[in-house]
């Protein structure tokens, strides 16, 4: 008797499995359905489709897949130095040459990093924006570090802390944003963004900076714009 009820709790315990696998493939499967009809619904809009053709266009002017030389290879090391290792290298220059509050600063353009992280993963997953080497069938000079185009994550971050750091003074803002500016248009001419996609980081980094900054303020007193 023992065994047989425990045979029919097993049955009944695989049963229960089974149904919440399946609802569970159920729901994955109503969640990329809405998701393709969602980018179906975008890519239809007249504007969406009047900037991705202009995009393309800018993408394949700038982009080519069979570069040489110098330029390709400083490309490709700036696009490399966005992910990070760039601005610990200026943080601790900061550091090295006695910056007042360098940390607090720092603090200050680490808070804009993590808010762009956030930002840009729930932005790329939202629209899902092919990559353009994808779309066009080229080689990249690189590989991303995801699948998805919109907006460049680097570029976000790269003009964040640009924001955070360069308000410090004049001479931190011609420090830190000509080097965003070139890891923004290595992304491009590595083939791993549109134009587009480098534009509105430029716009959301620069607004995570501000928010970044004000919240700083509020919180410690540091200015918006300018050192103590």
């Amino acid at each position: 008797m023992d065994n047989e009820k425990n045979n029919i709790n097993d049955d009944y315990e695989n049963q229960l499995k089974i149904k919440k696998r399946r609802r569970k493939k159920i729901k994955k499967l109503l969640k990329r359905r809405r998701k393709q009809k969602r980018i179906n619904y975008i890519n239809s809009l007249l504007l969406i489709k009047f900037m991705s053709n202009l995009d393309s266009k800018l993408f394949l002017k700038i982009f080519k897949d069979n570069r040489k030389g110098p330029l390709k290879t400083f490309m490709k090391f700036m696009s490399r130095m966005g992910d990070g290792y760039i601005w610990v290298l200026i943080y601790l220059l900061f550091y090295m040459f006695r910056i007042d509050y360098a940390p607090l600063y720092f603090s200050r353009a680490v808070t804009a990093v993590f808010i762009c992280i956030f930002l840009f993963l729930y932005i790329k997953s939202f629209f899902s924006r092919m990559r353009p080497y994808k779309k066009h069938s080229k080689i990249p000079i690189m590989h991303p570090p995801d699948k998805h185009s919109f907006p460049s994550g680097h570029t976000m971050v790269a003009f964040a802390i640009s924001f955070c750091m360069g308000s410090y003074s004049t001479y931190s803002a011609m420090l830190f944003y000509p080097i965003a500016s070139l890891i923004a248009f290595s992304r491009v001419y590595v083939g791993l963004h549109y134009p587009f996609d480098v534009v509105f980081g430029i716009i959301f980094g620069t607004i995570i900076g501000l928010l970044s900054n004000t919240i700083f303020f509020y919180i410690t007193g540091l200015p918006i714009i300018g050192h103590l």
